[in-house]
């Protein structure tokens, strides 16, 4: 009777369970109990969103993300584009053309002004994108007198053209070859005279407009005002920098805030963290700064400020794959750095259930056999793009047991080419299990938006996007989603 009994029980928890998602209005959403972190692309989204909607999230986590427009656009132009035959080998230059593609389609071609298209360089259309083709008499300061030609080019590959850029034909032979400069003007020229690669208020500029030849009458020429590409507004009008610059003291103050970054950033973004850091703390909001995680997985670092910048030792990504296997030393290293790994997620995790009042920790085996969790990948329309989006969702042991019992929720975006398949894994199920069976994290949904843009398969930055083309209302789908969640599953 009693194993019969036992039966009774899981079949009637996992009829529940199955129907989790099929009752409206079950959820409230209260602000205080929702919070928003991601990674890389993710963690730019989150603070982007966060701090667009402070009202909205009490708490925002940010891991390794482009938190500065202006040092980001900087990075785009000086080390990415001025050094494009030297790449890194991670991130490689496919991975950086991939990237600004996107970046293109979500705020405008950065790097050249075309007043007939957001996407393509001048004198470039869909028609001869893709093709070869030479444009002459164009006039940069790397040819001022327009008399070189220009040209479309492929990379890395035959048949993979770059379409947003455009290089010197320095030997004119209709191809691009090593050491032929990308042309690149994001704004006039001008004296960089404390050496950081961005314009400062004061320094001195040549008022000779966006190609920096004078005598052209382009874009900014003779204006007086030191002028940026225009698709320079696109960026600052979704710059997290910007909008912690604009926010009023009481709003800012009312955050909790958790930022973490590597300090040897392949893409500078614990650079991007630093300035961010420094920008608060300018305004009277100290950070706690921390030089790597006070503990190391298993044991789990937990903050009770709610300013959190941890700098941890190693690159963006914290974790080389290269390193397992090959030698001692370098398996060392590995583990060492799947460490760092599991540190940045955790930290995350227990950052935000601490900030989160009131919360209902820890479970037990039986609660676990009975109402166990459930990491799914899910579906629901979304009206901004009109289709259906998929997401990942999370729901704690327990969830199934009580039809009163609410949760608070982590909306965790993910950053570039991560999938929603790849983090609903029964890996990551069992270490959120393992963190609430040990009370290091209270019971929560966590909620993992997709952060593929479908028209492409590559990453749309949580944006809306300007490219209404190649690209769609993502930040808008974004919301869609938290009102499905908080409609159809019991948040608090």
């Amino acid at each position: 009777m009693k194993k019969l009994a036992v039966l009774i029980l899981i079949t009637l928890s996992l009829f529940y369970f199955s129907g989790e998602a099929q009752s409206a209005s079950l959820g409230k959403g209260s602000p205080q109990f929702r919070a928003i972190g991601g990674v890389s692309m993710g963690a730019y989204g989150a603070m982007n969103i966060g701090l667009g909607r402070p009202n909205f999230f009490n708490t925002i986590a940010s891991l390794g993300g482009p938190l500065d427009m202006a040092y980001m656009l900087k990075f785009l132009e000086v080390d990415m584009l001025g050094n494009y035959d030297n790449p890194s080998a991670y991130p490689n230059r496919d991975t950086l053309i991939d990237m600004l593609k996107d970046l293109t389609i979500s705020f405008g071609n950065p790097v050249y002004y075309n007043p007939l298209s957001t996407y393509y360089p001048p004198g470039i259309t869909a028609q001869n994108a893709r093709v070869p083709t030479t444009l002459f008499n164009f006039k940069d300061d790397l040819n001022p007198y327009g008399r070189l030609p220009v040209i479309t080019y492929e990379d890395p590959a035959p048949g993979d053209w770059v379409e947003v850029l455009l290089a010197l034909d320095s030997n004119r032979n209709g191809k691009r070859d090593f050491g032929e400069p990308i042309l690149r003007r994001l704004q006039e020229p001008f004296t960089d005279r404390n050496g950081n690669g961005i314009y400062d208020p004061g320094e001195p500029f040549a008022d000779t407009g966006l190609d920096g030849v004078p005598g052209t009458r382009d874009f900014g020429e003779g204006d007086r005002e030191f002028t940026y590409n225009p698709n320079h507004d696109n960026f600052f009008a979704e710059d997290p920098l910007s909008r912690a610059y604009g926010l009023s003291f009481a709003d800012l103050q009312g955050l909790n805030l958790y930022l973490d970054a590597g300090t040897q950033d392949e893409f500078q973004f614990n650079i991007n963290a630093e300035n961010f850091v420094d920008t608060l703390n300018d305004r009277g909001l100290v950070f706690r700064v921390e030089n790597g995680f006070p503990e190391d997985f298993p044991r789990i670092s937990h903050f009770d400020e709610k300013r959190v910048y941890v700098r941890y030792p190693g690159g963006h990504v914290g974790f080389n794959k290269e390193n397992i296997g090959l030698s001692f030393e370098q398996a060392k290293q590995g583990i060492e750095e799947a460490i760092v790994v599991a540190n940045r997620f955790t930290t995350l995790f227990s950052f935000v259930s601490d900030h989160f009042t009131g919360g209902d920790f820890g479970t037990n085996p039986l609660e676990l056999l009975l109402y166990p969790s459930k990491m799914k990948v899910a579906y629901f329309t979304s009206p901004s793009l009109n289709r259906a989006m998929k997401f990942g969702i999370y729901l704690p042991p327990g969830y199934s047991r009580s039809r009163t019992s609410y949760y608070p929720v982590l909306y965790l975006l993910l950053g570039y080419n991560m999938s929603v398949d790849g983090m609903t894994n029964a890996w990551i199920k069992s270490v959120l299990d393992g963190l609430i069976l040990t009370g290091e994290m209270q019971k929560m949904i966590i909620v993992i938006p997709d952060g593929f843009n479908y028209k492409n398969g590559r990453g749309h930055f949580f944006v809306n996007q300007i490219d209404q083309e190649r690209g769609d209302k993502f930040k808008d789908y974004f919301f869609d989603l938290v009102t499905f969640i908080d409609t159809y599953y019991k948040t608090k």
